[in-house]
């Protein structure tokens, strides 16, 4: 389980640095609304150059440049609308990714406290067993059937139980320390602004 764990960490961690090493900027409504709306224009001008070829001498050679020129601007348009849609798809990724790694970040603390706790209880045990030993000990000397020495202790020491709890305290500071730096990615992510796309020329 620890090793599918530690597997899963390092796949999102290696995501992680991929997707940070290409930002993608947020795609909002505005931007469709924007392209929608330079295609609207765009027509309405090649519309009035249409019309204006009828009132020429080479009305099929006007023709023919006005429809060229509307492939191209139409083109353009479409190019920008599947930049969009492909950075949608990338942010999309990108948040799909962050939820991954909370989920890895939540288990992986969940179960460094279980196993800190674990360690603590068994400590905590041991201690009590020990206490036990030592008054049934002295309930036995007490009533002379208990031999002169007193066993041997096999509890854990002041010493180790100490050791137990530092370790227990410094795995719960780097579990904050690690929620606190997702945090401050999410935070660098969700504050980088969009560039705006360039406009087309006029022909």
């Amino acid at each position: 389980m620890r090793h599918l764990v530690v597997g899963l960490l390092w796949l999102c961690v290696t995501a992680s640095v991929q997707a940070q090493a290409l930002p993608v900027a947020p795609v909002s409504p505005e931007d469709y609304q924007r392209i929608e709306g330079e295609r609207v224009r765009e027509g309405a001008i090649l519309d009035a150059q249409d019309a204006a070829c009828y009132q020429r001498f080479a009305v099929n050679d006007c023709l023919k440049k006005v429809q060229s020129r509307r492939i191209a601007v139409m083109a353009d348009l479409k190019r920008q609308e599947a930049r969009l849609h492909a950075r949608e798809r990338q942010q999309q990724a990108a948040e799909a990714l962050q939820r991954i790694e909370q989920k890895a970040l939540e288990r992986q603390q969940k179960q460094e406290e279980v196993q800190a706790g674990d360690g603590v209880a068994r400590t905590q045990d041991k201690l009590r067993e020990q206490q036990d030993k030592l008054a049934e000990h002295a309930a036995k000397t007490a009533s002379g059937t208990a031999s002169v020495s007193p066993p041997a202790a096999t509890g854990p020491s002041a010493a180790e139980q100490a050791q137990a709890r530092a370790s227990y305290e410094r795995k719960q500071a780097d579990a904050e320390k690690r929620r606190q730096e997702l945090a401050k990615r999410q935070a660098e992510k969700a504050g980088k602004a969009a560039k705006p796309l360039p406009l087309p020329q006029a022909p």
